[in-house]
């Protein structure tokens, strides 16, 4: 066991080497074409908030998880060649520029300060804050800048020979010390009224200087020189010379790994180096890195990440946290993996090696000397292979491949032993990887059950199960058996069973020494399987490889738990599946998806698994390693699965409204200042860029917004902008849901509250003084409508009034008295037949009369004729000699043109009462009706009465019939001003005009 143990040892040491070189760091390049301004970058640094700023010499860029925010000249910068970068205690940002001086940014506008203001030259290479002052180095000594007034001094600077080019500088024992390229170390002495340089170190080419506790990294043309900080103070000097390039920057990881960024700048001996023992290590290659200039590395503690800063290819972003580790392992193909104890068996293309608990190779098992074992083996025991037979339904062995055409299929471990099946037979391996036995048989899929029996599978000839494998004896299952498995892929033993899983006929147990197909006895319907394992609880989970995954109960009955769905699962093909405490692990083309509960996480080239096309897959403790055709990986779980940082925060960082950005006023540090933005209705189509803040992996977001808490969902989306277009006038409360497939969480952040402005038009302000208006309007309408409403009530009113005071003075006693005393008259003179026809023209006139006064209007036609009648009974009692015409003009419709009821009576009683007595020779009344114009109608009753004069006393005696007509008029006809008018003359009687509206 000792001798065991030095192998161990001696292996370990001489392949250490290798195995460091064969593992890989995951690591991304960002260029031009991600975002940066240029990819010549002069300088790299982490603010207060690990946001990395990047100078380029096409201006300064703000990374924060892979977006960027450029500044340049047009902005405010001095100079877009920037060539350092730090932050003051106040928070405000420092920019050093090669011609341009120095600007200071307070996360609106830039403050410059140049050899106008002091500067000792615009030619500057660093920045370094202390306390509340920026020290300058520039290409002619050091300036300092007071952070608080910006007022500048520079110390003399001492005598030298060429530039005093001040490029480096630390702070020690609260004193902040320089280096000068040509001319050494020096020391600010600020203890005076002024600032005074003091020689520490002359010497002449420093390019960069680091100080790590007491260790000061000095870095010289071709090598760096290290120095102890207090031997040099008590000017004790000695330095330790080693490595090779120039170094320009010197960073620090947690780990105390030490890397420096080298250009050769007269030699392509530049890249990322890693400093061990007084060594240069070269890890340009393994962190990803592709660049022979690099200036600067800063390392970012919070995300274990590493920047690099290249002068032609941009930055490079390597992640050291070492999840996931990638071996090269020499190309080798892997096939399978085992363990035994403290080691590893990967069966590859190339046979079989053995590792040790350091991953060291301790022992290779080439494919000569399986071909060797085989021939030994068929020299010495052909009488056993002829008794047995060598067939296996699926084809004869051929002994005649060479060692250079085997080809191995996998590694079943049995107790302390391994079979290795291959297309030359099976061999089997001890603890000490030796191969101790071999079996002429071909199979793709064997294994061993619960009982310890050898399963030998035979893909178109049924199943053979050994109860003694090396005696070759054995139990041959028909594949016309409907139980007998058939087209095999994964065999797994799960405590009393074994499970057998088949592409075509879905799954088979072998159980109290029997084997039952699921398929066959109808309690599983499935029939394509690929992949199978077991969870902490004993459950199978089993996958087909374009399919499903199922978690299955089958302890007592069997019972189909849960069913995850293709759709759940990010990829197309299933490579590998395991399980780990509570998780699910799913290999696919895509990386790998971490299930629980119904979440997905997944792992992919982002946390190192660059190569996700993985052969084999096993856990071994808390590790899960991987095959692939070039390497495999080693995955700690319990890392890779804890709770991982997702997003904290998100911002907006650019806002354009009608395709308008918004004024640069309304940011600060590159992020909208506000959490509300206000525009009116014109202004209703939004553009926003945001960006998250917290998480480690940009690439693994997608996001969706909703613009109330009442609407649904956008769908998820890779893109950081959001186009609203055209929304109408309100409040918008918009939101952003951001998933996060490597955490596995959702997380909604409220971005922006958007308030559009109504047109003037829909304000509460105006729509209430609408309202108001309309109010008022209809209160008006109503009350004036009320008013009309009471006013024709009291003109018809009056009408029915005047019209019944018409009637009545129609029918007044001194009329009816005269008609009875003429029928009187008729009677007593025994003129019959006068008596019975004025009695009939009188009863005639009285039903004419109760007939019209139930009408407004009536008939030209109806007027007449009961004027008729009323003037015949009148001029009877004139025997007659009044001669009485009746007039119609041409245009007059007597039928249908219609006038008020009981109109002209009164007039044509005054011509009977007033106009003529017994003495009058040739009275004359003429009633005429024409059409003035198209409505206005005029009716004239025209007498050859009383003169002048006596009408004019008559006049005193006018019938209150007038009067009402008048007043009838004007109530009916409102708009007819002077509807009647009496022209009296001298000789020819009276002449009454009455005009009326139609």
């Amino acid at each position: 066991m000792r001798f065991l143990n030095k192998l161990i040892f001696f292996f370990g040491l001489l392949f250490f080497p290798y195995l460091l070189l064969g593992q890989y760091y995951p690591s991304k390049n960002y260029s031009t074409t991600d975002g940066l301004p240029n990819n010549a970058v002069r300088s790299l640094f982490l603010d207060s908030k690990n946001i990395l700023w990047i100078g380029t010499e096409n201006g300064v860029s703000r990374m924060e998880n892979g977006s960027f925010s450029n500044l340049d000249e047009t902005n405010g910068l001095a100079h877009n060649s920037c060539w350092d970068i730090n932050q003051d205690t106040n928070g405000n940002m420092w920019f050093a520029s090669y011609g341009g001086g120095i600007s200071k940014y307070d996360g609106k506008k830039f403050t410059v300060f140049t050899t106008k203001n002091g500067l000792l030259a615009d030619k500057t290479r660093k920045v370094f804050p202390f306390k509340n002052k920026i020290y300058v180095g520039t290409e002619q000594g050091v300036s300092i800048i007071d952070i608080n007034t910006n007022k500048l001094v520079t110390p003399k600077v001492p005598s030298h020979k060429e530039d005093f080019i001040s490029i480096s500088f630390f702070e020690y024992g609260n004193e902040v010390y320089f280096a000068s390229i040509f001319d050494g170390l020096f020391r600010i002495d600020e203890s005076g009224a002024k600032p005074k340089i003091i020689p520490i170190l002359l010497r002449k080419n420093t390019y960069g200087l680091a100080l790590f506790g007491s260790t000061l990294y000095s870095s010289n043309e071709g090598f760096i020189d290290k120095f102890n900080i207090n031997d040099i103070l008590k000017d004790k000097i000695s330095a330790t010379k080693f490595g090779k390039s120039f170094v320009w920057q010197y960073t620090k990881d947690k780990r105390n790994s030490i890397f420096a960024a080298a250009w050769g700048v007269y030699k392509p001996d530049g890249g990322l180096y890693k400093i061990e023992n007084d060594k240069m290590v070269d890890v340009s290659e393994y962190f990803g890195i592709n660049s022979k200039i690099l200036l600067n590395v800063v390392y970012d503690k919070s995300k274990d990440i590493l920047y690099v800063g290249s002068n032609d290819k941009g930055i490079y972003e390597v992640r050291l946290d070492r999840i996931i580790d990638y071996n090269l392992f020499d190309t080798k193909s892997v096939i399978d993996f085992e363990n035994l104890g403290q080691h590893k068996l990967i069966l590859h293309n190339k046979g079989l090696t053995i590792l040790g608990s350091n991953k060291n190779i301790i022992k290779t098992i080439s494919p000569l000397d399986f071909k060797n074992f085989e021939l030994n083996f068929l020299k010495k025991g052909n009488k056993v292979v002829a008794k047995q037979g060598i067939e296996s339904r699926d084809f004869e062995l051929d002994f005649t491949i060479p060692a250079t055409g085997i080809e191995f299929y996998e590694i079943v471990k049995d107790g302390h032993s391994f079979w290795i099946g291959s297309n030359v037979g099976i061999f089997e391996i001890d603890s000490f990887g030796s191969i101790i036995n071999y079996l002429p048989k071909h199979s793709l899929k064997i294994g061993f059950s619960y009982d310890g029996k050898f399963i030998e599978t035979i893909t178109y000839a049924g199943t053979r199960l050994y109860k003694n494998v090396h005696s070759l004896v054995n139990k041959h299952f028909s594949k016309f058996e409907k139980n007998t498995p058939q087209f095999i892929v994964k065999i797994l033993t799960n405590k009393d069973r074994t499970y057998l899983l088949s592409v075509f006929n879905g799954l088979y147990v072998y159980k109290n020494k029997q084997f039952h197909s699921y398929l066959a006895e109808g309690i599983w319907k499935e029939k394509k399987f690929k992949h199978i394992t077991i969870n902490s609880k004993g459950q199978l989970i089993l996958a087909a490889e374009f399919g499903n995954v199922f978690i299955v109960d089958d302890s007592k009955a069997f019972k189909i738990l849960k069913t995850i769905s293709k759709k759940e699962i990010v990829g197309n093909t299933i490579l590998f599946l395991e399980s780990y405490k509570d998780f699910i692990l799913i290999g696919t083309e895509k990386g790998i998806n971490l299930f629980k509960d119904g979440i997905v996480r997944l792992i992919d080239k982002e946390q190192g698994l660059k190569d996700a096309a993985v052969t084999t897959s096993q856990i071994f403790g808390k590790q899960l390693w991987l095959g692939t055709k070039k390497g495999y990986y080693t995955i700690d779980l319990d890392r890779l699965l804890a709770p991982q940082m997702t997003v904290s925060e998100m911002t907006i960082s650019t806002i354009a409204i009608n395709n308008v950005p918004i004024s640069s006023l309304n940011y600060k540090w590159f992020r909208y200042n506000s959490k509300e933005l206000i525009c009116d209705y014109k202004n209703n189509s939004f553009s926003i860029d945001f960006i998250s803040k917290g998480h480690a992996f940009p690439n693994k977001l997608k996001f969706r917004y909703r613009l109330k808490s009442t609407n649904r969902w956008s769908p998820y989306s890779e893109k950081t902008n959001l186009f609203l277009p055209y929304l109408p006038y309100g409040t918008y409360n918009l939101e952003v849901e951001v998933f996060d497939s490597n955490a596995g969480k959702a997380t909604i952040f409220k971005l922006l509250k958007i308030h559009i402005k109504p047109p003037f038009w829909m304000t509460w302000w105006f729509i209430a003084l609408v309202i108001l208006i309309v109010f008022n309007v209809l209160v008006y309408l109503i009350f004036k409508s009320k008013k009309k409403s009471r006013e024709k009530a009291v003109i018809q009113k009056r009408i029915a009034e005047t019209k019944l005071e018409a009637l009545l003075s129609q029918m007044n006693p001194h009329f009816t008295f005269n008609a009875m005393n003429a029928i009187q008259d008729y009677i007593i003179s025994n003129d019959i037949d006068n008596s019975l026809k004025y009695i009939g023209e009188f009863a005639k006139l009285i039903r004419k009369t109760l007939e019209n006064s139930s009408k407004q209007t009536i008939t030209i036609e109806e007027e007449m004729e009961y004027l008729k009648s009323y003037i015949i009974i009148e001029n009877m009692r004139f025997d007659n000699r009044i001669e009485a015409e009746f007039r119609l003009g041409a245009d007059v419709d007597p039928y249908h043109s219609k006038i008020p009821t009981m109109l002209l009576q009164p007039f044509v009683e005054n011509v009977f009462v007033h106009a003529f007595n017994a003495s009058f020779v040739t009275p004359k009344l003429t009633i005429s009706f024409e059409m003035l114009s198209k409505n206005i109608l005029e009716c004239k009753i025209i007498d050859n009465g009383m003169s002048l004069t006596a009408a004019k006393k008559m006049k005193i005696h006018q019938s209150k019939g007038i009067q009402l007509t008048k007043e009838r008029l004007s109530l009916l006809q409102n708009l007819n001003v002077n509807p009647i008018d009496i022209q009296l003359t001298e000789n020819n009687g009276t002449t009454v005009t009455i005009k009326l509206t139609l």
